[in-house]
Parts: structure tokens; C-alpha cells; sequence
């Protein structure tokens, strides 16, 4: 892996280190499942750390955090003079049947877009998949747009409100973006970062989950290290100059991070997205922010000089910004020691989600079949166990394939998933937990996600269940974005 951002120490640039040991235990001891986590400040790096088997080398699934990569792609376009924000959206697909586009379409601007001010009232991503033909696991919780193009039934949507008058976070928004991109450029957004941009996130390739013409969906699916995250954080604090590298200009940094247009009024809205939306930027109680479901982190804290990446799988998003304004805002008006620095990284590298054992000498391989309850896909009907030499093989059965999986006994072991032309690295842990029951979690590791199996020899059944449903659906395979060699 190249790291991309100097290296330092808390107490160096003006950090206890107390109150970021303290925000990482908080993490833990609040059930929000850390998988990793660095801060920078003044543009170096002061923490970093990862709960093996996560791994700094490794990217993983940011799910909406896409966005914020997405927009940058557009301001480069615009800072080139490639792409206008008050280009109408509909000129970019000149093919599309004007008598099928919903009113008020020719209105909606790039702008509107990159601030989820199309005018919707709910998201239209629902819509737009009930309009597809055919199941496309590409998206998430939809069924499909596959079969033709998706952007003539995202046009076929019907906005109700004024392009720029109403708020509604909207998946369809930035999917436009992505095909707008594609239509300025010829290639696509991950296109458009290279030669630009991922060198400087440290990264070769942003893997990224695409819709079934090859376009990157734009508002999921990207695939990023935290040290990238971190990056991107980095370059909107420093007003798009990364070192001594001007990458984005001073005018997007500042139109991207400033609250435009109205904000979301909904009851109930937790008080950090209740404070406007900029250009795929959340504005919050300090700074503003990039995230992605179950835990996925890019905080700007301008007033503090402070970048942070977080990435972990719990569904209480509020959560984490509560620790952040609990546990760091303090740690950065206090002075550090070494001391505590040392303190911090001990802890840092100890870091782990912890592996289950194998408790029990259990006799001979066993089959089980798919017990009531379980939530992986139905495709998914049954296990066997079998020892291998010293450890055990969980082969899972989905349809007429077998899919073997290595299970380490007090550590991580890792296997590949293959199907259709993908493959989905995953590592699992476990064995038997006395003579009946078999256990073993498996980690999809390039994504926030993990699901349990629990088999009993008595019941002659397995349980296959997440421990947070994955947004693409309950088939891990449709979290698979490599295609196999």
C-alpha cells in the first residue's frame, strides 16, 4: 500500500492522545463495531488503526460515501470546463423521447443533482427499479433496471416540487451524475480520478459496483481504503491542494461544502443531517461530511485543521458523531504527551474483531440443511463441515454450486466465493462449539459486513444469518464487484 499523507504525533501537532484512546474504547464499548479508524491533523496523520482482519491495504465497501467521490469527479469536469452546474440534465441524453419525460425534468440542472434538489418528494431509486424489466442485484434493495438503459425510467420519474425547492436525498440524483460523466467524458467517474486524483488517494483503482450498461452507479458501491478516505477528507480541507498539488479548485471546495438549498425538515431527522446538504456533503454541528451506511466516515472539522475516516458496520450513525463531538472536539484544545501518544498506539495496534474457536475434538463431516429463519438468500439451502487436514471447511450450498469455505480456529482464515463471473474474498472463523453445534463467522472483507452459521448435528439444520442485512440484498455474492481471472 503507498501511504499518501505524512506521519506524526499526536502531541506534535497539538493532540492528547487521551481523547482519541478515549473515542476508540467509546467505539468498542458502544456496540458500534470499528473496523477502522485514522485522524490527521495540520495534513499528517497522528492515528491510524484497524481491527484485524481489516487491513490498511484493503479497500472495503463505503456504500453512499460513493457520492462524495462521485461529486469530486464532477468538479474536476468543472473546474476543466467540461461541465457546467447550470447545464439542464436532459441535454447530456438527446436519444431520450422527450413525450416520455416527466414534467418538470427540463428544469433539473447539474447543480440540483449534486444537492438532492431534483424534486422528489421520497427517493425515486424504488421507482425507477419497479419501471425495470428484469432483477439486478446491482443496486441496492432493487429490483431492476437491467435489460435496457436506466436513465429512461429515471426520466420517467415525475418530480413534484421545483428543481431546488425541495430537499429529498435521492439515489437517482447522483446515478444522472455518473451517466453525465460518462456522456462528457466518454469513459466514467473512476476514469476521470485517474491521472487526477488516485495517486494521490494512494490507490491504483477504485473498485466500484456497476449498473448492467458497465457505468458505476455513482450514488454506491465504491470501494475505498480508509487512508483513501482520509485523502479525500484531506483535499476538501485544504481547499482542493493535496501537499503542494493543487487538485480542485478553491471556488468547487467551497460551493461542494456549503449548505445549498433547503434542508430536511422530516420529524425526527437525527440533528447532524438536519443542517443542510452542500454538493454530496452532509453540513453538521462542526465541519461537514461524507458518509455511507452502517458507519462508513469522512469528517472535516475546518475550525480544529482535522481530517477523520472511520469505517465500521452498526446501523447508529448518529452515534459515532456524538463520540466525535463527546471525545475528539476536547482532545484538540488539550495538550498531549508522549506518554499517551505511545499509549494511543499500543492500543491502536491491538486492535481486532475477535475470532471464535473451535472448542470440541467433534467426530465425522457432517450435512445440514437450511434451517427456518435463516436470512441469507433462499438460493443458499444448506452447509456441510468437513476437516481438511487441521482446520475445517464450511461448503455452502447455493443452488446446484459449492462453495468452500476455509474456517480458522482462533483466527481468520481466508477463501475466495466465486460465481458468474465474479469473485468475493471473505475470511471466517470458528469450529465446534461442543459436540452438536458447529459455529463460524464469516467477514465478506471488502465490505462492512458478516453473516453467522450455527449448524446442530441433533436438528440436522444449519442457521445462516446476517449480523446487518447488506443494502444489495441477502445473496453475498451480490456484493461481489471483482470479476474473476
Amino acid at each position: 500500500m503507498r501511504v499518501s499523507l505524512p506521519r506524526s504525533t499526536p502531541s506534535a501537532q497539538g493532540v492528547d492522545a487521551a481523547g482519541l484512546r478515549d473515542f476508540v474504547v467509546a467505539l468498542e464499548n458502544e456496540g458500534l463495531a470499528p473496523h477502522s479508524f485514522m485522524l490527521a491533523r495540520h495534513g499528517q496523520v497522528v492515528a491510524e488503526g484497524w481491527w484485524h482482519p481489516y487491513a490498511a491495504d484493503r479497500p472495503a465497501l463505503v456504500y453512499s460515501l460513493s457520492k462524495t467521490v462521485t461529486a469530486t469527479a464532477v468538479g474536476l469536469l468543472v473546474d476543466e470546463g467540461r461541465l457546467s452546474l447550470d447545464a439542464p440534465v436532459l441535454e447530456f441524453f438527446p436519444e431520450i423521447d422527450r413525450g416520455e419525460v416527466a414534467p418538470l425534468w427540463g428544469e433539473v440542472l447539474v447543480k440540483h443533482c449534486l444537492s438532492m434538489t431534483v424534486g422528489h418528494e421520497v427517493d425515486a431509486w424504488q421507482e425507477v427499479a419497479r419501471r425495470g424489466r428484469s432483477t439486478w442485484s446491482g443496486a441496492p434493495g432493487s429490483e431492476a433496471v437491467a435489460g435496457d438503459d436506466g436513465v429512461r425510467h429515471v426520466f420517467a420519474t415525475t418530480p413534484t416540487a421545483r428543481p431546488g425547492t425541495l430537499f429529498t436525498y435521492n439515489q437517482v440524483a447522483t446515478y444522472l451524475l455518473s451517466r453525465i460523466v460518462a456522456r462528457v467524458t466518454g469513459s466514467g467517474v473512476v476514469d476521470v480520478l485517474k491521472g487526477r486524483l488516485l495517486s494521490d488517494l494512494g490507490v491504483d483503482d477504485i473498485p466500484w459496483d456497476r449498473d448492467p450498461q458497465g457505468h458505476e452507479l455513482g450514488f454506491s458501491g465504491a470501494h475505498l481504503t480508509t487512508e483513501a478516505i482520509l485523502t479525500l477528507a484531506q483535499l476538501y480541507l485544504g481547499g482542493g491542494v493535496l501537499g503542494d498539488r493543487r487538485v480542485l479548485s478553491k471556488q468547487w471546495c467551497d460551493e461542494a461544502t456549503t449548505r445549498f438549498g433547503p434542508t430536511d425538515l422530516r420529524p425526527g431527522v437525527n440533528p447532524d443531517w438536519a443542517r443542510g446538504y452542500g454538493f454530496s456533503f452532509w453540513m453538521q454541528q462542526v465541519g461537514y461530511r461524507g458518509d455511507g451506511a452502517y458507519g462508513q466516515f469522512l469528517v472535516v472539522l475546518p475550525e480544529h485543521d482535522v481530517a477523520l475516516a472511520v469505517t465500521s458496520e452498526h446501523e447508529n450513525m448518529q452515534a459515532t458523531l456524538d463520540l466525535v463531538w463527546r471525545h475528539l472536539l476536547p482532545a484538540f484544545d488539550r495538550s498531549g504527551s508522549s506518554a499517551a501518544d505511545a499509549e494511543l498506539v499500543e492500543l491502536l495496534a491491538a486492535r481486532r474483531i475477535e475470532p471464535l474457536t473451535d472448542g470440541s475434538a467433534a467426530g465425522e463431516d457432517v450435512s445440514l440443511e437450511r434451517a427456518s429463519g435463516s436470512d441469507l438468500s433462499r438460493r443458499y439451502t444448506g452447509a456441510s463441515v468437513r476437516r481438511d487436514g487441521s482446520s475445517w471447511v464450511l461448503d455452502l450450498r447455493r443452488d446446484e454450486q459449492v462453495m468452500a469455505v476455509r474456517v480458522g480456529s482462533g483466527e481468520w482464515a481466508a477463501s475466495t466465493l466465486r460465481s458468474d463471473g465474479y469473485e468475493l474474498p471473505v475470511v471466517a472463523s470458528g469450529g465446534w462449539r461442543d459436540a452438536d453445534t458447529f459455529v463460524a463467522d464469516v467477514i465478506v472483507i471488502e465490505t462492512p459486513h458478516r453473516f453467522h452459521v450455527e449448524g446442530r448435528r441433533s436438528t440436522g439444520e444449519v442457521g445462516l444469518r446476517w449480523r446487518l442485512m447488506p443494502l444489495n440484498g441477502p445473496d453475498p455474492l451480490d456484493l461481489a464487484v471483482r470479476r474473476s481471472d
